[in-house]
Protein backbone atom coordinates (compact mmCIF):
# COMPACT_ATOMS: atom_id res chain seq x y z
CA UNK A 1 0.00 0.00 0.00
CA UNK A 2 0.71 3.50 -0.94
CA UNK A 3 1.96 6.21 1.81
CA UNK A 4 1.71 9.71 0.33
CA UNK A 5 3.94 12.84 1.54
CA UNK A 6 3.73 16.36 0.75
CA UNK A 7 6.96 16.84 -0.16
CA UNK A 8 9.23 19.21 -2.83
CA UNK A 9 11.45 16.82 -5.50
CA UNK A 10 14.04 18.64 -3.81
CA UNK A 11 13.70 17.26 -0.48
CA UNK A 12 12.19 13.78 -1.67
CA UNK A 13 14.96 11.23 -1.58
CA UNK A 14 15.56 10.53 2.01
CA UNK A 15 11.36 10.61 2.33
CA UNK A 16 11.38 7.67 -0.04
CA UNK A 17 13.98 5.98 1.91
CA UNK A 18 12.21 6.11 5.43
CA UNK A 19 8.86 5.12 3.91
CA UNK A 20 10.49 2.22 2.76
CA UNK A 21 12.01 0.70 5.30
CA UNK A 22 8.25 0.89 7.08
CA UNK A 23 7.53 -1.03 4.43
CA UNK A 24 5.33 1.10 2.77
CA UNK A 25 5.22 2.20 -1.19
CA UNK A 26 6.30 5.95 -1.11
CA UNK A 27 4.50 8.15 -3.52
CA UNK A 28 5.50 11.98 -3.27
CA UNK A 29 3.26 14.64 -4.23
CA UNK A 30 5.16 18.06 -4.70
CA UNK A 31 2.66 20.48 -4.06
CA UNK A 32 5.16 22.40 -3.54
CA UNK A 33 8.11 23.99 -5.36
CA UNK A 34 11.04 25.77 -3.76
CA UNK A 35 12.71 28.01 -5.67
CA UNK A 36 16.45 29.45 -3.97
CA UNK A 37 17.01 33.02 -3.72
CA UNK A 38 20.67 33.01 -4.62
CA UNK A 39 21.28 37.02 -4.75
CA UNK A 40 20.17 36.95 -1.22
CA UNK A 41 22.05 35.06 0.20
CA UNK A 42 25.13 36.26 -1.59
CA UNK A 43 24.45 39.52 -0.27
CA UNK A 44 24.19 38.63 3.14
CA UNK A 45 27.18 39.65 6.08
CA UNK A 46 26.56 37.59 8.32
CA UNK A 47 29.26 38.97 10.70
CA UNK A 48 27.16 41.47 11.71
CA UNK A 49 24.61 39.26 13.74
CA UNK A 50 25.01 37.56 16.45
CA UNK A 51 22.46 34.91 16.37
CA UNK A 52 20.93 33.38 12.45
CA UNK A 53 17.61 31.59 12.99
CA UNK A 54 16.37 28.29 10.29
CA UNK A 55 13.42 27.08 9.84
CA UNK A 56 13.61 24.04 7.88
CA UNK A 57 16.78 21.78 6.75
CA UNK A 58 16.55 23.27 3.10
CA UNK A 59 17.19 26.55 4.25
CA UNK A 60 20.22 24.96 6.03
CA UNK A 61 21.39 23.35 3.12
CA UNK A 62 21.10 27.02 1.40
CA UNK A 63 23.10 28.89 4.28
CA UNK A 64 25.49 25.98 5.38
CA UNK A 65 28.91 27.09 3.70
CA UNK A 66 28.14 31.18 4.74
CA UNK A 67 27.70 30.05 8.79
CA UNK A 68 30.98 28.21 8.59
CA UNK A 69 32.91 31.46 7.55
CA UNK A 70 31.73 32.88 10.33
CA UNK A 71 33.43 32.14 13.78
CA UNK A 72 31.41 34.21 16.50
CA UNK A 73 27.88 33.28 15.25
CA UNK A 74 24.97 31.32 17.37
CA UNK A 75 22.48 29.33 15.70
CA UNK A 76 18.83 28.65 16.60
CA UNK A 77 16.74 26.23 14.15
CA UNK A 78 13.46 24.59 14.54
CA UNK A 79 13.38 20.82 13.99
CA UNK A 80 15.41 17.83 14.40
CA UNK A 81 15.81 17.32 10.70
CA UNK A 82 17.37 21.14 10.50
CA UNK A 83 19.49 20.57 13.28
CA UNK A 84 20.93 17.15 12.18
CA UNK A 85 21.42 18.85 8.40
CA UNK A 86 23.49 21.71 9.89
CA UNK A 87 25.57 19.24 12.27
CA UNK A 88 26.09 17.30 9.20
CA UNK A 89 28.43 19.88 8.03
CA UNK A 90 30.12 20.30 11.17
CA UNK A 91 28.18 22.99 12.37
CA UNK A 92 27.25 23.75 16.28
CA UNK A 93 23.51 24.17 16.65
CA UNK A 94 22.67 26.74 20.21
CA UNK A 95 18.99 26.17 20.41
CA UNK A 96 16.31 23.52 19.60
CA UNK A 97 12.91 24.71 20.92
CA UNK A 98 11.51 21.62 22.99
CA UNK A 99 8.13 21.80 20.49
CA UNK A 100 8.73 22.47 16.53
CA UNK A 101 7.11 25.62 16.55
CA UNK A 102 7.96 29.40 15.55
CA UNK A 103 6.05 30.41 18.78
CA UNK A 104 7.95 27.92 21.25
CA UNK A 105 11.32 29.31 19.34
CA UNK A 106 10.48 32.76 19.76
CA UNK A 107 10.03 32.66 23.39
CA UNK A 108 13.47 30.30 23.99
CA UNK A 109 15.45 32.62 22.20
CA UNK A 110 13.69 35.93 23.96
CA UNK A 111 15.44 34.25 27.17
CA UNK A 112 19.23 34.26 25.85
CA UNK A 113 18.84 36.80 22.47
CA UNK A 114 17.85 40.24 24.61
CA UNK A 115 19.14 43.38 22.85
CA UNK A 116 21.69 40.99 19.78
CA UNK A 117 20.84 41.05 16.76
CA UNK A 118 19.21 38.23 15.16
CA UNK A 119 19.06 37.12 11.57
CA UNK A 120 16.25 35.43 10.31
CA UNK A 121 16.81 33.14 6.73
CA UNK A 122 13.77 31.68 5.68
CA UNK A 123 10.72 31.52 2.95
CA UNK A 124 8.79 33.97 1.68
CA UNK A 125 5.63 32.62 3.03
CA UNK A 126 6.55 32.26 6.32
CA UNK A 127 4.54 32.62 9.42
CA UNK A 128 5.18 36.42 11.16
CA UNK A 129 4.71 35.37 14.08
CA UNK A 130 8.43 34.79 14.76
CA UNK A 131 9.22 38.07 13.53
CA UNK A 132 6.72 39.32 15.43
CA UNK A 133 7.32 37.98 19.18
CA UNK A 134 11.40 38.68 18.46
CA UNK A 135 11.08 42.35 17.49
CA UNK A 136 9.70 42.86 21.20
CA UNK A 137 13.22 42.40 22.59
CA UNK A 138 16.03 42.34 19.59
CA UNK A 139 17.00 43.76 16.50
CA UNK A 140 15.68 41.56 13.79
CA UNK A 141 16.40 41.30 10.43
CA UNK A 142 14.39 38.82 8.12
CA UNK A 143 15.89 37.68 4.81
CA UNK A 144 13.73 35.55 2.19
CA UNK A 145 16.41 32.99 1.17
CA UNK A 146 14.17 30.61 -1.00
CA UNK A 147 10.83 31.14 -2.49
CA UNK A 148 8.02 28.39 -1.53
CA UNK A 149 5.83 28.37 -4.77
CA UNK A 150 2.86 26.44 -6.93
CA UNK A 151 4.09 23.88 -8.83
CA UNK A 152 4.34 24.40 -12.57
CA UNK A 153 4.32 20.50 -13.30
CA UNK A 154 1.06 18.91 -11.62
CA UNK A 155 1.28 15.61 -13.14
CA UNK A 156 2.32 14.06 -10.21
CA UNK A 157 -0.48 15.59 -8.20
CA UNK A 158 -2.80 13.50 -11.06
CA UNK A 159 -1.10 10.21 -10.44
CA UNK A 160 -1.65 10.53 -7.11
CA UNK A 161 -5.48 11.62 -7.36
CA UNK A 162 -5.11 8.37 -9.91
CA UNK A 163 -4.15 5.90 -7.22
CA UNK A 164 -6.59 7.25 -4.35
CA UNK A 165 -9.41 7.14 -6.62
CA UNK A 166 -8.15 3.04 -7.16
CA UNK A 167 -7.85 2.77 -3.35
CA UNK A 168 -4.13 2.45 -3.59
CA UNK A 169 -3.48 4.81 -0.53
CA UNK A 170 -3.16 3.68 2.96
CA UNK A 171 -2.39 7.22 4.12
CA UNK A 172 -0.81 10.86 3.43
CA UNK A 173 1.31 12.87 5.02
CA UNK A 174 1.00 16.63 4.84
CA UNK A 175 4.26 18.41 5.72
CA UNK A 176 3.12 21.96 5.84
CA UNK A 177 -0.32 24.54 5.23
CA UNK A 178 0.83 25.40 1.99
CA UNK A 179 1.13 21.81 0.71
CA UNK A 180 -2.46 21.77 1.84
CA UNK A 181 -3.40 25.33 0.83
CA UNK A 182 -2.15 24.40 -3.44
CA UNK A 183 -3.30 20.87 -3.27
CA UNK A 184 -6.70 22.25 -2.94
CA UNK A 185 -6.33 24.89 -5.16
CA UNK A 186 -5.17 22.02 -7.99
CA UNK A 187 -7.61 19.28 -6.77
CA UNK A 188 -10.38 21.34 -6.92
CA UNK A 189 -13.72 19.47 -5.78
CA UNK A 190 -11.40 16.22 -5.49
CA UNK A 191 -9.62 17.26 -2.80
CA UNK A 192 -12.69 16.21 -0.58
CA UNK A 193 -11.57 12.08 -1.40
CA UNK A 194 -8.77 12.52 0.47
CA UNK A 195 -10.99 11.53 3.17
CA UNK A 196 -10.90 8.07 2.23
CA UNK A 197 -7.77 7.57 3.94
CA UNK A 198 -5.31 8.41 6.79
CA UNK A 199 -4.92 11.64 7.27
CA UNK A 200 -1.68 12.55 9.60
CA UNK A 201 -0.73 16.21 9.70
CA UNK A 202 2.76 18.10 11.01
CA UNK A 203 1.75 20.01 13.59
CA UNK A 204 -1.59 21.47 14.56
CA UNK A 205 -1.35 24.39 12.43
CA UNK A 206 -1.44 21.84 9.43
CA UNK A 207 -3.90 20.11 10.45
CA UNK A 208 -5.95 23.35 11.61
CA UNK A 209 -5.56 24.42 7.09
CA UNK A 210 -6.87 20.90 6.70
CA UNK A 211 -10.22 21.11 8.72
CA UNK A 212 -10.89 24.10 7.65
CA UNK A 213 -10.98 22.60 3.90
CA UNK A 214 -13.42 19.94 5.32
CA UNK A 215 -9.95 17.49 5.77
CA UNK A 216 -10.65 14.62 8.70
CA UNK A 217 -7.09 14.88 10.18
CA UNK A 218 -6.12 11.22 11.85
CA UNK A 219 -3.18 11.55 13.54
CA UNK A 220 -0.75 14.86 14.35
CA UNK A 221 2.24 13.15 16.16
CA UNK A 222 3.68 14.96 19.33
CA UNK A 223 7.08 15.29 17.40
CA UNK A 224 6.38 16.64 14.03
CA UNK A 225 8.57 14.72 11.77
CA UNK A 226 7.42 12.54 8.58
CA UNK A 227 9.04 9.29 10.89
CA UNK A 228 6.56 10.19 13.62
CA UNK A 229 3.35 10.14 11.43
CA UNK A 230 4.53 7.16 10.07
CA UNK A 231 5.46 5.28 13.55
CA UNK A 232 1.76 6.62 14.23
CA UNK A 233 0.22 5.22 11.81
CA UNK A 234 1.56 2.14 12.08
CA UNK A 235 0.31 1.92 15.84
CA UNK A 236 -3.34 3.42 15.04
Amino acid sequence: MIIAVTRPKLKSKDTEELIKNYGFEPFIIPAVEIVPNYDAIEKLDLDKYDWVVLTSSFGAELLKDRIKEVKKIKVACIGEKTKETLEKYGIKVDLVPKKYKAEELAEELKEVAKGRRILIARANIAREVLVEELRKVANIEEVKIYNIAEPRDTEAIEEFYRHLRKGDVYAIIFTSSQNVRNLKKILKDRFSDINKVKVCAIGPITAKTLEKYGIRVDIVPEVYTVEACLKALINN
